[in-house]
Formats: C-alpha cells, structure tokens, sequence
C-alpha cells in the first residue's frame, strides 16, 4: 500500500513537473512571439524614419543648388523680345525661383483637389512641380543639380537615421525608383531561451519602406538604383 502511494504520489509529481514544462515553454513562445512582432514594428519604423530624412537631405541639397544657381549671361549678339521679362536685371534667379513658388502655393491652396493637405504638403509638392518645371527648361540648371555631391550626403543621413533609431547596416539598403527613396532596413530580434528546451535565436528583422515621391528625383538622380548600406 506505501509502495502504491509512494508511486502515485511520484506520478502526480511528474505531471505537474511537466505541465510547469509545458507551461514555461508556452510561455516563452508567446513571449518571442511578441518580441519578434516588436522588433517588425521597430524595423519598419527605423525604414520609414530613414527614407523621410533621406528625402528632407535630399530637397536641402537642391535647396543649397538653387541659392547658388545665377541666370546665364545674355549673349551680346542675342536680341532679346520686347515682351521677355528681364529676369537677369530685374532679380536674382533665387528671388525669381521663390516668386514662383509662392505664386505655385497660392494656385494649389485655391484648387478643391488640395483642400484636405497642410500648408506643409502643398508647399513641398509646389517646390517639386516649379524645379520640375525649371530643371527642364534650363539645362544648365539642371546640370548643376546633378553635379551636387548629395549623395553622399543622402546616405549618411540615412545611415545615421538607421543607427540612431537601434537598427543595423547589414543587408541594409537604400533604393531609388518611382521618384521616391525606400530604404530597407532592420533590427535585430533577441529570443528568450530556455536551458536543452528552447534555444536563443539572433535574427535582423527586416522592412522596407519609401517616403514622399519627389516629382524630379528621377529627373536629378537617376532611375532604379540600389545602394549597399553596409559598405564604407
């Protein structure tokens, strides 16, 4: 009899040793369940913040461009018509590109179309259509744009980004096409382990994300590019 009590006593003992198993392993499977959905939230946001700053580098560039961009020298022999408008003597080209654009703002601040977007969002998509509309027509322009040493730039900032938001560089990417910067990026993803049962996992959690579409970033850029963001 105290030989059967003794083993169902060691039987009950066992069961609940293993349920507390299951139990504990359970526990950790939704726990890493949980972290690895975090970590593809934070993937996704470090993408995101980074294509938004490589976007906001990127009009600071043509920004800085356009101050130092001068009209042409009118050539002697050139007759100008007499109803042109002497942009040369009248204004400087930066004080001739700002009319422009506020003269844009105004017109889409006044459209139906536009009547749900902030000051913010008109303003940038009145930048894009002028300089579209400028880069265009003056060649030389445009050939300054394209001569800028924004690139570089561009990709520091959103390595920075990426660092500062705890992602990692590796496999990371910043890819141009469709007028829009995405960035591919990640962060890594701890597991919980548990000693002989479950065992630790370490895996970059990636996402990939695109910010604004700038209306001449093909025009400026160039099209279908992918830059490694792991290489010096």
């Amino acid at each position: 009899m105290k030989n059967m009590l003794a083993n169902e006593k060691g039987n009950i003992a066992l069961f609940v040793l293993g349920m507390l198993s299951i139990i504990m392993i359970l526990f950790i499977f939704v726990l890493n369940l949980g972290g690895a959905l975090a970590t593809k939230e934070k993937s996704a946001t470090t993408a995101q913040q980074a294509s938004l700053t490589a976007s906001s580098v990127f009009y600071e560039e043509m920004r800085a461009a356009l101050n130092r961009y001068e009209f042409p020298e009118p050539e002697s022999d050139d007759e100008e018509p007499e109803d042109s408008e002497d942009e040369e003597d009248d204004m400087s080209y930066e004080e001739y590109f700002n009319e422009k654009l506020n003269d844009k703002i105004s017109d889409l601040s006044s459209l139906v179309a536009y009547s749900d977007w902030s000051a913010n969002e008109i303003e940038l998509e009145a930048f894009d259509q002028v300089l579209s509309s400028e880069a265009s027509t003056r060649a030389d322009l445009l050939f300054l744009l394209r001569s800028q040493s924004f690139r570089g730039e561009v990709i520091t900032a959103v390595k920075d980004a990426i660092h500062e938001n705890g992602g990692v560089l590796e496999e990371a990417e910043l890819i141009v096409k469709n007028n829009r910067f995405y960035v591919r990026a990640a962060n890594e993803f701890e597991s919980t382990s548990l000693n002989g049962v479950v065992d630790e996992i370490k895996e970059n959690v990636y996402q990939e994300t695109a910010g604004p579409k700038i209306d001449f970033l093909n025009l400026v850029w160039g099209e279908n590019e992918t830059i490694p963001l792991d290489e010096d």
